[in-house]
């Protein structure tokens, strides 16, 4: 759950949480604005307030995780700057830590997006954007693009449960990349 600078939630905030915790338990079929009031705590006017259905929460969940990866990616760049290092392998390293997580949101928000197709449509430019500023700044775009892709090829493998890899296999890529977008600075 990821919330604000300051301790407390906003409603906002704690409605998408309890929303995250009805499609984790029950699946986004099952997400429903009573059912996110009733997990929240907040009445079923104050959710409306903020998300006026079911689309609109489901928006409000794909945006928070678009705003968790950047906040993973900004946090590894910055940490590669302050050790004066290339970026994008401490980016890679980031994106590797997202593969494997139980990410029952995602696999949910992936679901409904099968019927809401348009759902999608708003991370759309923000993953676009994302990936342009993550390779563009390299010595080799089209390889840091490669190495981007092969990651997201693993997230999705990964969330459609097709991945096949052992943790060694697994480890062996990950190791493997990260060295390939150091070696572009060399």
């Amino acid at each position: 759950m990821v919330h604000s600078m300051s301790d407390k939630p906003t409603t906002k905030e704690l409605i998408i949480d309890a929303a995250e915790t009805v499609v984790a338990r029950d699946g986004a079929g099952r997400l429903t604005i009573d059912a996110v009031a009733a997990q929240s705590g907040i009445s079923k006017g104050g959710v409306l307030y903020h998300y006026p259905n079911k689309l609109a929460l489901l928006h409000g969940m794909v945006e928070r995780m678009i705003d968790s990866v950047r906040d993973d990616v900004a946090t590894a760049g910055a940490n590669a700057e302050a050790a004066g290092e290339p970026v994008l392998p401490h980016i890679v390293d980031a994106l590797f830590c997202r593969v494997h997580t139980n990410d029952q949101v995602a696999n949910a928000l992936l679901a409904a997006s099968a019927e809401h197709p348009d759902l999608l449509e708003t991370a759309c430019d923000a993953v676009a954007d994302e990936f342009r500023r993550m390779t563009d700044n390299t010595p080799d775009p089209v390889l840091a693009q490669i190495i981007i892709l092969a990651v997201d090829g693993l997230k999705l493998s990964e969330l459609l449960g097709l991945n096949h890899l052992h943790e060694d296999q697994f480890h062996l890529i990950r190791t493997r990349l990260i060295a390939m977008s150091r070696e572009m600075y060399t």
